[in-house]
């Protein structure tokens, strides 16, 4: 076989799978998702997050006195941390591997992101049940108050994940974001604003945080690849 009949056979396998209907890629089930998810993470490392938290919730609220704050400044720390860890980790390489395997980028973030957002619940809940213990605070007003920082951050970091590919500085930008939110709490008599706030505005806070987050993950897993190969 000569070269001229090589290029011919390769110009009409070409022409052959650009007339043939492409393949539509099946959507993964969540549970799927969640099952690679939790095997990707490391069970020491969230036991050591979730132990630190809590030392960290005791000793702010015994040094400061201030529970509310103490939560709202302490509950979005495992979810930032698990976030640079698992989610943001991957480099341009990485993400352009992963959207043409089996399971998309978008749909891994969507498994990454519903662990960590269980973990974090999880995390919350204990940190408010401990402070509740300490303090005497109302639980359910301390787990509404942490909720409010950790939602719309993580809608935040989701957000900015669904639009910006460059996603190396996403971790720095919610950190320093974090951390500025924290230091003007202690300067600022940001403990007075939370004292006033109700628990139904809280209530409220937390459940457009739902809508923002949910709509998040949507445009997540809606967003589609630009460098991905195409199969057919």
């Amino acid at each position: 076989m000569n070269q001229h009949m090589e290029e011919n056979i390769e110009r009409t396998i070409k022409a052959l799978q650009a007339s043939m209907p492409k393949q539509k890629k099946k959507q993964a089930s969540i549970a799927t998702l969640l099952r690679i998810a939790a095997s990707e993470m490391s069970n020491l490392f969230l036991i050591t997050l979730f132990a630190g938290v809590l030392l960290f919730g005791i000793m702010c609220s015994k040094f400061l006195s201030m529970p509310l704050l103490t939560v709202f400044c302490t509950a979005p720390m495992p979810m930032l941390l698990l976030f640079h860890v698992y989610v943001l980790r991957g480099n341009v390489e990485m993400r352009e591997l992963e959207e043409t395997f089996q399971y998309s980028y978008s749909e891994m973030i969507i498994g990454r992101v519903t662990i960590i957002s269980c973990y974090m619940t999880f995390s919350l809940l204990a940190l408010s049940f401990i402070l509740y213990r300490n303090t005497g605070e109302n639980f359910i007003r301390l787990a509404l108050c942490g909720a409010v920082p950790s939602l719309y951050l993580c809608a935040l970091m989701l957000l900015i994940t669904s639009v910006c590919r460059s996603q190396e500085n996403i971790s720095l930008i919610a950190i320093s974001i974090w951390a500025a939110m924290c230091f003007s709490a202690l300067i600022f008599p940001f403990n007075d604003l939370l004292q006033v706030c109700s628990t139904m505005l809280y209530a409220a806070l937390v459940f457009v945080g739902f809508g923002l987050y949910g709509a998040c993950l949507i445009k997540v897993r809606n967003r589609r690849p630009k460098n991905a190969i195409r199969t057919v």
